[in-house]
C-alpha cells in the first residue's frame, strides 16, 4: 500500500523525468490551467492533482496539504473546478509514464504477449457498474500498454484499442469473442487467442456450412483437446478453433490465427492461461490506491479521480522498479 507520506516523500526530480517535458504547456493546452489563480504553473498543478489521488483523500484534505507544502493556494471549491477540467491533463501524464516501463526481453517466441480485458469501478452505494476501465496489458513488462475509460455502457471491444499490431499476440476472454473482435485484430495484423462460443459467432467449416454450438461442443472429447479448421466471413485465410473442457466438464473454445507449427492445439490452453496476469493487475491496482471505490458514482470528478489514481499507481511501480503482477 502506498501511503501519503511515501508520495509526498518521492524525489520530485525522479518523478519529473517520467512525466511530459512541458507540463506547463500541456496544462494550458488541456484546459485546466487557463487561469493561474492559486497555482504557479503546470508542475505545481500536477503535484496538487496527485494529492487528490491519495488513499482516503478528499478535496478538502488535498487543498490543505497543497497549501502546507507550498504547491498551491486553492480552497476546496477552486480545487474542485480544477479537477473537473483535469482529465486530459492527467491522462496525458499517465500515458507518458507508460513509455518508461521496464524494458525486459521476455516474449513468447517472436511475439509480445498482451492481455486485453476490462474491470468495473464503482462509487458509494452502487448496485451496478459506474465506470469501466479497458486495458491492454503487456505481460512481459508487467505494466498496462494502453487504457481507455468508459461509462457503464462501454462494453468490452478490441476496437477500443489501437496499441497492438504485427508481432503482438492477444489473449482475450469471451467478452471479446465475436466476429468484430476477430476482424479488428486481423486487420491490425495481430495474432490472438480469444475464447468464444459458437452460439455467438459466425464461423463456417471447410464445406462452407455454418458451425452450430451444439454440434461443435459434441466434438470435444472428455479429456484433452480437439481442433477444427474454421473460416470467417470475408476473411480469406482459415482459422483454428481449439476446444477442451473445464473441470466441470463444460465446453470451452479458443479461436486463434496462429499456425499449428507455432502452437500445437495441445498447448493452446496453457498459453491462454497466461492471460490471468491482467486479473492480478486489476487486483493490485484496486488494492494499491483504493481505486475500486469512487468518491462519486458519475459526478464530474469521477473520471479525473481515476486518472489520478492510475498516474500514482504507475509512478509507484516505476519508481520502485516493480511490476504490477508477477
Amino acid at each position: 500500500m502506498i501511503l501519503q507520506s511515501d508520495v509526498i516523500g518521492w524525489s520530485w526530480p525522479s518523478v519529473r523525468e517520467l512525466l511530459p517535458l512541458d507540463l506547463d504547456g500541456l496544462a494550458v493546452e488541456s484546459g485546466c490551467l487557463v487561469r493561474r489563480r492559486g497555482v504557479v504553473g503546470g508542475e505545481a498543478l500536477a503535484r496538487t492533482l496527485m494529492l487528490v489521488g491519495l488513499p482516503n483523500a478528499s478535496l478538502e484534505r488535498a487543498s490543505k496539504m497543497a497549501c502546507e507544502i507550498g504547491l498551491a493556494k486553492m480552497n476546496t471549491t477552486a480545487l474542485f473546478k480544477r479537477l473537473v477540467r483535469s482529465e486530459p491533463f492527467l491522462k496525458a501524464m499517465f500515458c507518458e509514464t507508460l513509455n518508461h516501463a521496464m524494458d525486459v526481453s521476455e516474449r513468447w517466441g517472436k511475439y509480445r504477449l498482451l492481455a486485453v480485458d476490462a474491470t468495473v469501478l464503482c462509487g458509494p452505494g452502487a448496485t451496478g457498474t459506474d465506470q469501466r476501465l479497458h486495458t491492454v496489458y503487456d505481460l512481459s513488462k508487467g505494466l498496462p500498454l494502453s487504457v481507455e475509460l468508459t461509462g457503464p455502457k462501454g462494453g468490452e471491444a478490441l476496437w477500443r484499442h489501437c496499441s497492438f499490431g504485427h508481432g503482438d499476440l492477444l489473449l482475450c476472454d469471451s467478452g471479446y469473442g465475436y466476429n468484430n473482435s476477430f476482424r479488428w485484430a486481423l486487420d491490425l495484423g495481430a495474432s490472438f487467442l480469444i475464447r468464444f462460443n459458437f452460439a455467438t459467432v459466425t464461423l463456417y467449416d471447410e464445406q462452407d456450412r455454418r458451425i452450430l454450438a451444439q454440434e461443435a461442443d459434441a466434438m470435444i472429447p472428455v479429456t484433452g483437446t480437439t481442433e477444427v479448421s474454421v473460416r470467417m466471413p470475408e476473411w480469406p485465410n482459415p482459422l483454428r478453433a481449439v476446444g477442451g473442457r473445464n473441470l466441470e466438464g463444460e465446453p470451452r473454445w479458443i479461436l486463434t490465427n496462429l499456425s499449428a507449427a507455432e502452437v500445437p492445439h495441445q498447448e493452446v490452453r496453457q498459453l491462454y492461461r497466461k492471460r490471468w496476469q491482467v486479473e492480478l493487475f486489476f487486483k493490485r491496482l484496486k488494492s494499491l490506491l483504493d481505486s475500486d471505490q469512487l468518491p462519486t458514482r458519475d459526478g464530474p470528478t469521477a473520471r479525473p479521480w481515476i486518472w489520478a489514481k492510475l498516474l500514482l499507481a504507475s509512478l509507484a511501480v516505476l519508481i520502485g522498479h516493480e511490476r504490477f503482477s508477477p
